[in-house]
């Protein structure tokens, strides 16, 4: 009996050990979720990706769910190179680069090709948009409302790599810190449609 009795003692004993432990556990977890939340939350988002105009895959999605109002913009980077990731193109060949963008919050957007940040977020009201040929709001076939933008065509070489580097400036401006915008999430899918250079291309 009293051997039972000291078996208990052990079981509840590790028991509630193990119990202590898990909440400390959960706890630590919580604490570090959320400083993770609050950095995330204002801190600048960092993006540098390469798109190869001669891969079959050509897209970047961009999920914009940690923006917060601010005077400073958010800085995306991005390049297309005239290669595949490895081999160059064996012609030459152009593509069209187009952004599509959600519009459940109000920002702007700023595209410079070939700039540096600085460059590119210098203020200059003929030049608002950048390298940004047509900006445009539309409803889509399934009633939600897109901002497409899109740039002049750019052609590339086939002797050697090249490449055009852009800079993405997203506007959320101050005078947007509401409680109206604070769960609501944006999204940008950047694309680039390349093909071989005809005579009709110029």
């Amino acid at each position: 009996m009293k051997r039972r009795r000291r078996q208990y003692k052990k079981i509840f004993a590790i028991a509630g050990i193990i119990v202590f432990v898990a909440f400390f556990v959960i706890f630590a977890i919580i604490r570090t979720s959320n400083a993770r939340f609050a950095t995330t939350t204002t801190s600048e988002t960092k993006l540098d990706v390469a798109l190869y105009a001669l891969s079959e895959d050509n897209d970047l999605n961009i999920l914009l769910d940690t923006l917060v109002p601010r005077d400073e913009p958010y800085v995306y980077n991005f390049s297309v190179y005239n290669t595949d990731g490895t081999n160059v193109t064996d012609a030459a060949m152009v593509y069209d680069l187009k952004i599509i963008a959600t519009t459940n919050i109000p920002l702007e957007y700023k595209l410079c090709m070939n700039k540096t940040e600085a460059q590119c977020k210098v203020v200059n009201p003929s030049d608002a948009d950048g390298d940004i040929n047509i900006n445009e709001i539309a409803r889509d076939a399934d009633g939600m409302f897109l901002r497409t933008m899109t740039t002049t065509r750019q052609e590339f070489g086939f002797e050697q790599e090249e490449e055009n580097d852009y800079v993405l400036l997203v506007y959320f401006p101050s005078r947007y810190d509401s409680s109206d915008y604070q769960d609501l999430v944006e999204s940008i899918q950047i694309n680039v449609d390349s093909k071989q250079k005809l005579e009709s291309d110029g």
